[in-house]
């Protein structure tokens, strides 16, 4: 439906630039009304460059995002950058058009830029990010990424007992990159919620790349009571998991109080393997383990 209505838009306002164009035929209209329509034809070119230019970058972007399907996300990331390339293109024909030279575009920037630039300082700085994540590619669709840095939904502010109010706030924001456009990124959360963030925060704050190639060092901590032997529980611990994982080292960690004390395993994870998912095996281990003393005992 809105590509049928986009379709129509595009038709007529091709319809009134032909109409425009015929204008410009000698005896269509008088000779002094078409010198001084002439005068200012500059325009319909600009327009005309414009509605044909974006006509052709869409039809360029739709045509790869369907041949390289098989990209996935990626394909996105690609359709982007076509389209900033093609759109900067438009702007100096544009230019061309108008027959401004480099000399006069920075000679008319210079107090006019000043002005633009302080009145759209928060979109240009999200544009300018949005171009830098895209050339370099640090990040890109289809990655695990995890960004800190303070992202409120909404303000949570003291006194404390507004933490118990309905006001939320995501310190983290954990989640698959999706699409990376020219002022906004959009991730998936983890919570099945698709968020929408500033380029510029993307840009300028802590990102971790959730890579699942790199090894890392993972450390769960679990609570026994003191009625269960130590070396047995450990025994038992080391025994669950040696049937799964390989690296890894089971420790007395410290006593929580007068009735526990917490063990604690270190592992590595494997290759190609998500953190959270090694996290969960182990401590479903760790339970089973609690579960079968628990039984022993009584």
């Amino acid at each position: 439906m809105a590509a049928s209505r986009k379709l129509y838009y595009f038709l007529f306002a091709a319809a009134v630039l032909v109409v425009l164009w015929i204008l410009t035929i000698p005896a269509v209209l008088p000779e002094d009304i078409r010198a001084a329509y002439l005068t200012y034809f500059n325009i319909i070119r600009a327009i005309t460059i414009v509605i044909f230019g974006a006509l052709a970058l869409e039809l360029v972007a739709s045509v790869i995002t369907r041949r390289l399907k098989h990209l996935g996300r990626e394909v996105y990331l690609i359709r982007n950058v076509i389209l900033v390339v093609g759109y900067i293109v438009i702007g100096v024909m544009i230019l061309a058009v108008f027959e401004v030279t480099g000399i006069t575009a920075v000679a008319g920037a210079t107090v006019s830029g000043l002005i633009i630039g302080l009145g759209l300082q928060p979109i240009l700085a999200n544009l300018f990010a949005g171009l830098i994540i895209l050339g370099t590619g640090f990040l890109r669709p289809g990655t695990e990424v995890k960004i800190s840095g303070g992202l409120p939904l909404s303000a949570v502010a003291f006194p404390a007992y507004k933490m118990f109010s309905r006001d939320e706030f995501m310190p983290t924001l954990r989640g698959v990159v999706m699409e990376v456009g020219l002022l906004h990124t959009k991730i998936l959360s983890d919570g099945g919620e698709m968020v929408k963030i500033p380029n510029n925060l993307a840009f300028s704050n802590s990102v971790v790349m959730e890579e699942k190639e790199e090894p890392k060092t993972v450390r769960v901590r679990y609570e026994f009571p003191v009625e269960y032997d130590p070396d047995k529980v450990l025994a038992k611990i080391q025994e669950a998991l040696n049937k799964i994982f390989q690296d890894f080292r089971v420790y007395v960690e410290e006593q929580s109080d007068k009735n526990y004390y917490i063990i604690l395993v270190v592992a590595k994870t494997p290759p190609n393997v998500k953190v959270r998912e090694f996290r969960s095996e182990i401590l479903k281990q760790i339970i089973k383990v609690h579960k079968e003393l628990t039984v022993e005992r009584k």
